[in-house]
């Protein structure tokens, strides 16, 4: 067996094997750059060897120094794919020392085929026959040219590329695959310029470049392949993990959509599909799926999303969804914008719920709430008929009286025109009293919706007192109220407010005339938490809250009256909440009960 052609031919099989199967393997995904540039340094590996061969068993000088000259060409494709893998893998090197490599070997490729016969000798005189593993080599003598250093020279400027680059990569935790990769390059190249030196002092029959160049082209092709396993283990898991959201989401209901900001085109799954009925792949622009959202609700979910694009911010929006059939569906969807290396937006992605029968139990609760508060209000009004009455009948007897003693001025001959003007006036102003009491009463009755809006609880409290005056001189009951200076104004709709009061100082009431406390006080006080809400607090001198009834005492028809209804602190709580605040109870050391609530502070520039 003829080993020398054995052994040359095993090390360019194995090079061009290796780089057949990753140039297939770059084919199928035309991105994996890597994959391309091992490829083309295998297969330029493979063809060097192959050369070499034929270049130690040239029959002639002259067939020699031909042949030479293409071993620079097939040793640079080598260098430079080494150079390019290491960039693109470990993504890291430096540039300028990439092109300086680069430029370096130009230079060198030029002079191989601008001077004869090649750039390695001027001229090869004969070729000495040598013996290697029993078999018959040739090495040839001639006239070197002066310019073997610039091979030496772009040897080691890829030895410090590679190992430069080895350590940033290292330092970015790819540690044991960086120095893995650096290593077997620099140690190969450093390699064959010894075994150049050292067959040019005739201590090596030849270079064994070929068998070095198998170092790094096997290093390299098992990083790669391990990559390779681990990106099958990657996608079982990713394909489990898929398998698992899928589930989810079928569950949960929830769609996907993608929104690639560049082609201005939308995807959507099938859940999303069956609920516009839509058919195709997708959408031509995001522009189309915007024209099946509610007009109502349209120019507010394209706000959201022009804020999530251009801020960043992420996308978070309930809208209408109109299908092909015209059915409407209330839709919830969040999403994410992703965005490239320079931060320019690149993709929207996000996902949706239907939360139709959600709306539709906010929409009925509400629809019950307001005719429950509706309710609550007219049964206080009974309550506050008495109060009513001697209100009016204030101002109606003074306009009675007033009327009265015109008709007798006018009587007099001249009639005293003075007095009846000071009469008129005060009739004006009995009237203007009257009208403001029923004006309260109908607002109070008033069934509509809650309107937010900044209030000052001074003023909201003093109008409540006023309803209720004649109800405490009548229980003889006093009120008084105790707030900080710069107390904020709060959020809230003004008429439910004033019916939460009015709830509470009449329970208040009953607590007091229930009792045999001497003390016959209600007082109102309010603080600022300084977290974005104020407390208040409506504290009486009654009976207190019995220990049964503490845990349930906001529940409809629980009431410690023998006479009372159980649904005011019911209602009351209802509506504290539908503000977002937080209603309790507790008892006074001193006796009587104090209810706290909370409400939220107004916001900036909130119209009063």
């Amino acid at each position: 067996m003829n080993w020398v052609v054995y052994i040359w031919s095993v090390t360019a099989g194995i090079c061009f094997t290796l780089g057949a199967i990753h140039l297939a393997l770059w084919a199928r995904s035309r991105k994996s750059l890597a994959n391309l540039s091992f490829a083309i340094g295998a297969l330029a590996a493979g063809g060097y060897a192959t050369h070499d061969l034929f270049q130690i068993t040239a029959a002639t000088p002259a067939q020699y120094a031909e042949l030479a000259r293409w071993t620079l060409v097939l040793g640079t494709v080598v260098a430079l794919a080494l150079v390019a893998f290491t960039r693109l893998y470990l993504q890291a090197g430096r540039l300028w020392l990439l092109w300086l490599i680069v430029s370096l070997r130009a230079l060198m490729l030029g002079l191989n085929f601008a001077f004869e016969p090649n750039f390695y000798v001027a001229e090869v005189t004969e070729l000495r026959p040598l013996s290697l593993l029993g078999e018959t080599i040739v090495r040839p003598v001639g006239e070197p040219r002066g310019w073997a250093f610039l091979q030496q020279l772009s040897h080691l400027l890829i030895i410090v590329f590679a190992l430069d680059a080895a350590r940033t990569a290292a330092n970015r935790g790819r540690g044991r695959a960086a120095w893995l990769i650096g290593v077997a390059i620099a140690g190969s190249v450093a390699l064959a310029m010894l075994f150049t030196v050292l067959r040019a002092w005739g201590i090596l029959p030849t270079a064994f470049v070929g068998q070095l160049m198998l170092l790094p082209v096997a290093v390299l092709a098992y990083q790669l392949s391990l990559d390779m396993f681990h990106a099958g283990r990657l996608a079982d898991s990713l394909r489990d993990t898929e398998a698992r959201v899928r589930l989810a989401a079928q569950a949960a209901e929830l769609g996907f959509w993608d929104w690639d900001l560049k082609r201005d085109e939308v995807w959507i799954d099938d859940t999303e599909r069956e609920r516009t009925g839509i058919s195709g792949p997708g959408l031509a622009s995001h522009g189309h799926y915007l024209s099946l959202i509610h007009r109502d609700d349209r120019e507010r979910v394209r706000e959201a999303l022009d804020q999530a694009v251009e801020r960043g911010d992420d996308f978070d929006a309930e809208f209408r969804l109109v299908d092909s059939a015209g059915r409407e569906r209330w839709i919830a969807a969040s999403g994410q914008v992703e965005r490239g290396a320079q931060g320019e937006p690149l993709r929207l992605r996000g996902i949706s719920m239907d939360v139709t029968a959600r709306k539709r139990s906010e929409i009925d609760l509400q629809k019950h709430r307001s005719a429950l508060s509706h309710t609550q209000r007219v049964f206080a009004m009974g309550q506050l008929s008495a109060a009513l009455a001697h209100e009016l009948n204030q101002p109606l007897g003074a306009i009675l009286r007033n009327a009265e003693a015109g008709e007798l001025f006018l009587q007099h001959d001249p009639p005293d025109l003075d007095e009846l003007r000071e009469i008129f006036v005060d009739i004006q102003q009995d009237d203007q009293r009257a009208a403001e009491v029923i004006d309260r009463m109908r607002a109070l009755l008033r069934h509509r919706e809650l309107r937010f809006e900044a209030i000052g609880l001074e003023g909201l409290i003093g109008q409540v007192a006023d309803l209720l005056n004649s109800e405490m001189q009548a229980r003889h009951v006093s009120l008084h109220t105790a707030f900080p200076p710069g107390l904020p104004e709060v959020r809230g709709e003004c008429v439910h407010l004033q019916q939460v009061l009015v709830n509470l100082l009449l329970n208040g009431l009953d607590a007091i005339d229930a009792g045999r406390n001497e003390v016959r006080r209600i007082e109102i006080s309010a603080v600022d938490r300084e977290d974005g809400w104020v407390e208040l607090a409506v504290a009486d001198s009654g009976t207190g809250i019995d220990a049964d009834l503490s845990l349930n005492m906001f529940e409809p028809f629980v009431t410690q009256k023998s006479e009372g209804t159980g649904i005011g602190l019911a209602i009351s709580k209802t509506i504290v909440e539908a503000h977002g605040g937080h209603i309790w109870a507790e008892n006074k050391s001193g006796g009587g009960a104090c209810i706290r609530f909370t409400l939220p502070v107004a916001r900036t520039g909130e119209a009063a």
